[in-house]
């Protein structure tokens, strides 16, 4: 919402603050026609070299801010945006771009200081009012004042495994006086294919209590409905409140969370836990973060896999420079699954796993992003059923665009596959789902 109310506010100053240049300056006059159209990359390669010989050029320093701002060469920017301040203090359109750099490089008290700044100037009404809509902005960005958000998701889609179940028609168990028999499965117990309709929504909240210390709060739901085979119609709910504290560059933050897994409406599986996470912005391209969390889960119909299942991990994040924005995000992580039953210690299992997300902005209404995980799952002791300690290894990825036709609009096509690996044959499966998501966001 911030961005976007930045981007109108210096669209506006933009087309004024360049209008004199056709004439002026070939060089600029084409630097400020790649920006108008937005083509922010080229118009940084084209001012760039020339930074030593032009420098302390206002035409030339604020165009250089402008692009290389908007292409992710925050720091260039800033500096040749101060030169412009430096020689013309009062210049709104650098003091709105500048404002924006400082944002975008997690400096929200420098960008509430330059917005005020040009409100102290006596602007006239409406760019007064614009002005104050975006100092309101900063203030939920950073937690300052409290927000709230909520939204609403369709999709159709089709799944070739909706119950995850094997696709081998036989499997071999132990049973005692016979030895291993290879017995045949029926059909609910293989994988069925469907199509499928799907709907969630979910609301938040987040509340200043001081200037470091925030409350949190969601709630979500999700509901599918198979049409070929109602009886594996999964449904969720999940609940979260915790606390955020922020100092500098870390965040500290813990949540309780609830969550009520069904499945053809009836309850299938119950959990809650708590969730510990340290978070710190190493600069304005690097974010490292460290979690931890702890859940009971409960299975009304299958009390012997009741457990308490714990996990850690830790990630990284890295934003690229450039026009397309990429970003990757890494993350490595250790968990571990202990029944409560001790007579059932072979579902008792280990869990380790990776997982690579990257996205990337093809234009200002288009985003790619792929994503593909690896875990491992080794269990503490032989299955009595199968006469073997059971290990999985699985792998999924998913591709998928964002597309944003209206402010609040986002339409989702995604390919996602995974394959689970297992010793036994029973729990060997593999799953497509292709899926289109329309999504409306509401934030106040």
């Amino acid at each position: 919402m911030l961005t976007k109310r930045l981007h109108k506010f210096f669209v506006f100053l933009f087309f004024i603050a360049t209008s004199h240049l056709a004439l002026a300056d070939e060089t600029l006059s084409k630097a400020a026609d790649l920006i108008k159209q937005r083509n922010y990359k080229p118009a940084y390669e084209l001012l760039e070299p020339l930074e030593s010989e032009r420098a302390g050029d206002i035409d030339y320093d604020y165009l250089l801010g402008v692009a290389a701002i908007e292409s992710g060469q925050v720091s260039r920017g800033v500096f040749a945006l101060e030169r412009v301040l430096a020689q013309q203090p009062d210049n709104i359109n650098a003091r709105a771009m500048i404002a924006k750099g400082y944002f975008r490089g997690g400096e929200a008290e420098n960008a509430r200081a330059e917005f005020q700044s040009i409100l102290s100037q006596n602007p006239d009404a409406d760019l007064a009012q614009l002005i104050e809509r975006n100092l309101l902005s900063v203030d939920k960005a950073t937690g300052q004042t409290t927000t709230f958000a909520a939204y609403i998701d369709g999709g159709w889609g089709f799944d070739s495994n909706i119950n995850s179940a094997t696709s081998n028609s036989t499997v071999s168990a132990f049973i005692p006086g016979l030895g291993l028999v290879d017995l045949t499965l029926n059909n609910a117990s293989r994988e069925q294919s469907s199509k499928y309709l799907s709907l969630s929504g979910g609301a938040s909240f987040r509340a200043p209590l001081s200037k470091n210390l925030s409350l949190f709060g969601s709630a979500q739901g999700s509901t599918r409905t198979n049409w070929n085979e109602s009886d594996f119609d999964p449904s969720y709910v999940d609940f979260s409140l915790g606390l955020t504290y922020k100092k500098f560059i870390d965040s500290y933050t813990v949540a309780l969370q609830r969550n009520n897994f069904d499945v053809n409406g009836n309850r299938f599986r119950e959990s809650h836990g708590v969730a510990l996470q340290w978070q710190r912005q190493i600069d304005d391209q690097n974010q490292l973060t460290v979690y931890a969390n702890a859940a009971d889960l409960n299975y009304p119909d299958t009390k012997v896999r009741d457990a308490q299942r714990t996990l850690g991990g830790v990630g990284w994040g890295h934003a690229f420079a450039g026009d397309k924005a990429p970003v990757v995000f890494v993350t490595a992580y250790y968990g571990k699954e202990d029944v409560d039953d001790s007579t059932f210690d072979f579902l008792s299992h280990d869990i380790y796993g990776a997982r690579i997300a990257i996205q990337s902005v093809l234009n200002y209404k288009l985003v790619a992003y792929a994503n593909a995980s690896y875990e491992v799952r080794e269990n503490d002791e032989r299955d009595p059923a199968f006469q073997k300690t059971r290990e999985d290894d699985q792998f999924d990825f998913a591709i998928g665009l964002r597309y944003l036709p209206m402010p609040g609009w986002t339409i989702r096509p995604q390919l996602s596959y995974l394959n689970n690996d297992s010793n036994i044959k029973l729990f060997e499966f593999d799953r497509t789902v292709l899926s289109v998501n329309f999504r409306k966001d509401f934030n106040w």
